[in-house]
């Protein structure tokens, strides 16, 4: 299969929320273009689109899957997207290398989490969308009203473009408003007409003055407005229809391939090393130049890297260059993914959608070029990871296994990463949500034969002193042979918040050996470390040295050092010593009705609101300061909260003193467990 020109390519997203028929959508595009014999079902597990166990079992899709097609002369790849919330990463990785989506609503509840989403990505990127209304077959559903909500809520450049003809489940078919005619609808189609050439004529501003100035469009006025409106994102078609009955579906390809922009028509700009902007030109001669989009660890062929052309060939088992990690690469096999299929192709051009084999420094967002093309695309940003779980082997045998099982899933899902907490010591695992990390999990014991159990993250927190102390620590002792003597006295004081741990050496005249000195400093820190009152670190404090005594025989460093251990002990004890917690910044955007319920949320979580601003139309962001401790399970509670249309992210602010009444408990439960230890 040999490249195409780039007019002739068209790539598009699938998005939409969850349920609304998008899987099944590309089945029957795939099968009404001759690209499939038969139509899978979810139910019977063997839709093109959800292959995975994890999807089959769940008949839900979780992960982005490729397919292409040739429709009415163009070579159209098109991208299916999971549409629950958890898997919003799947949309944030390809959206910005695709020149267009769809956004599949249901006619029976249009307006959902997934539509926002959708939305709210192809605003972000300025992406050409169309809108398809499935399930218009359905008992109780209405057209109109479905474009009454979509223009309520988006706009009202969300037009009408083609009318579904009958109702519920006498449903027959679709008309497309500006080429067909049906006897039915003549009245409303002139209306929607009307309607249309308005809303061309308003998209752009020498249409709209020729339009005051005549009255009306001529046909290559209107026609040449509405693609350009279409392409600009200024103008979102409505397809109604249904996916089951394929009312609607031509309609949709067709508009794919006649209006929708391929590669031609979209801009693209990269940088220089030096920072400098240039425009790539989408031309099959032109020097190759790509980004990478996704990868996948497929049973037969290993690592498939997913990545997207923007101009040049690239040609099977060819050197190129990767310019973010400037590391030579060559191809192995190229692919056009069909599902699970890969059709293997000698190579590709401006606006394909492929894959290939065996690259060894190759990942998500970088740039691949041709050697000497010195030119970056912008990095794709994904959103936060929020939701943390502490990660354990459940056995020995799976000690030695889980970190490199993590780090693959980790390469195929660039926002699911895992570390080791230095504060807490614990193993966290980070992702978008609790089914995210569970089908992991799951997925880490099918094809890794690890398992593992999770928990909820313990708190970094940390202790500090409010006052002062002056204490000894002596340590003595008598043996056989060389006995074991040091004796230091120290002061301790609290130091400025953030400043960390101080050690001032105060000795005079000898009383602490000069060599010794040293290892008091390190029997401070160790003491520090391992906390006083509820086994944190003990921050933001300072020791003095100032007095102590020694032996000539029985003296060592480890005497020393054990002697600074109890003095710390005892002076943070008698120094008023108090807990402090991180302390998170919340910014939490949400639907206006909401915000009662999410400022009161945070009133009972120990938070303080520091403002709230518009986040665009029927939003509002709410900005607060939060203990770490009580949003630990935020993501599930905001979702639960507003039926998933709110969103937040989180940075760490500062460190501030725990209240008393927590800290008690906190100390308490530590002196349980060190009981119960002991």
């Amino acid at each position: 299969m040999a490249t195409v020109d780039p007019a002739n390519v068209r790539n598009v997203g699938i998005l939409g929320h969850s349920s609304t028929g998008k899987t099944m959508l590309i089945e029957h595009i795939l099968h009404m273009a001759g690209k499939t014999n038969r139509l899978g079902k979810i139910e019977d597990g063997n839709t093109v689109g959800d292959y995975l166990q994890e999807e089959i079992d769940r008949q839900q899709t979780i992960c982005m899957k490729l397919m292409n097609l040739e429709w009415a002369g163009k070579r159209i790849h098109l991208v299916d997207h999971p549409g629950y919330a958890d898997f919003v990463g799947e949309i944030a990785a390809s959206v910005p290398v695709l020149d267009s989506v769809i956004i599949v609503v249901d006619a029976t509840s249009p307006i959902q989490v997934g539509t926002d989403v959708a939305m709210k990505y192809a605003d972000k990127h300025q992406t050409p969308r169309a809108i398809f209304v499935n399930k218009l077959d359905r008992e109780h559903t209405s057209f109109d009203e479905v474009v009454a909500a979509l223009q309520a809520t988006y706009g009202p450049q969300c037009v009408p473009f083609v009318l579904p003809v009958g109702h519920s489940d006498s449903l027959s078919g679709a008309v497309n408003i500006l080429t067909e005619q049906n006897d039915e609808l003549a009245a409303r189609i002139e209306e929607l007409k009307t309607a249309m050439i308005d809303v061309v004529a308003e998209s752009d501003d020498s249409l709209l003055e020729r339009f005051l100035e005549a009255g009306e469009l001529t046909p290559e006025e209107f026609n040449q407005g509405l693609q350009k409106g279409i392409q600009a994102g200024k103008i979102v078609p409505i397809i109604g229809g249904s996916v089951s009955k394929e009312a609607g579906l031509k309609h949709l390809m067709d508009l794919v391939a006649t209006i929708f922009p391929s590669p031609c028509d979209r801009t693209i700009t990269a940088k220089t090393r030096g920072g400098e902007e240039k425009v790539v030109e989408p031309s099959k001669d032109a020097p190759f130049l790509a980004q990478v989009f996704r990868s996948i660890v497929d049973p037969y062929v290993g690592q498939l890297t997913f990545f997207r052309v923007f101009a040049g060939t690239l040609r099977s088992d060819t050197d190129f260059y990767n310019v973010s990690t400037q590391t030579k690469e060559r191809t192995g096999k190229l692919y056009l993914m069909n599902g699970k299929e890969q059709t293997p192709v000698d190579s590709v051009g401006p606006g394909d959608l492929a894959a290939m084999t065996k690259l060894k420094n190759t990942h998500f967002s970088d740039t691949i070029a041709a050697a000497g093309n010195e030119l970056f695309l912008p990095a794709i940003a994904l959103p936060e990871s929020m939701v943390k779980l502490a990660i354990s082997p459940k056995s020995r045998a799976d000690e030695d296994k889980i970190g490199e099982a993590l780090n693959r899933m980790a390469e195929e899902d660039p926002t699911f990463a895992h570390y080791r907490d230095t504060a807490t010591n614990e193993h966290i695992i980070r992702g978008m949500g609790d089914l995210q990390l569970d089908i992991l999990l799951e997925r880490m014991k099918r094809k890794f034969n690890v398992e593992a159990e999770t928990r909820t993250p313990k708190v970094a927190y940390k202790e500090t002193v409010r006052g002062k102390s002056e204490v000894q620590g002596k340590h003595k002792k008598q043996t056989g042979g060389h006995g074991q003597y040091g004796d230091v006295h120290l002061r301790i004081a609290p130091n400025e918040r953030g400043a960390g741990y101080e050690f001032i050496d105060n000795i005079v005249g000898g009383v602490v050996p000069r060599q010794y000195i040293p290892h008091v400093d390190k029997g401070c820190q160790d003491a520090l470390e391992k906390g006083v009152i509820a086994g944190y670190p003990v921050v933001d404090i300072k020791v003095e040295l100032f007095y102590g005594s020694y032996h000539d025989v029985d003296s060592s460093e480890m005497a020393f050092k054990i002697a600074a251990s109890m003095a710390i002990q005892k002076g943070v004890r008698e120094a008023n010593p108090c807990l402090l917690e991180p302390i998170v910044e919340l910014e939490v955007v949400v639907p206006d009705e909401f915000m009662g319920d999410v400022n009161g949320d945070l009133n009972s979580r120990r938070g303080r609101i520091m403002g709230m601003e518009p986040a665009g139309p029927g939003r509002q962001m709410v900005r607060a300061q939060v203990p770490e401790a009580d949003i630990l399970r935020y993501s599930t509670d905001l979702r639960s909260m507003t039926g998933g249309r709110g969103t937040y992210s989180q940075r760490f602010s500062h460190y501030e003193e725990v209240p008393e009444h927590v800290a008690q408990q906190i100390v308490a439960a530590y002196e349980k467990a060190r009981a119960q230890g002991e």
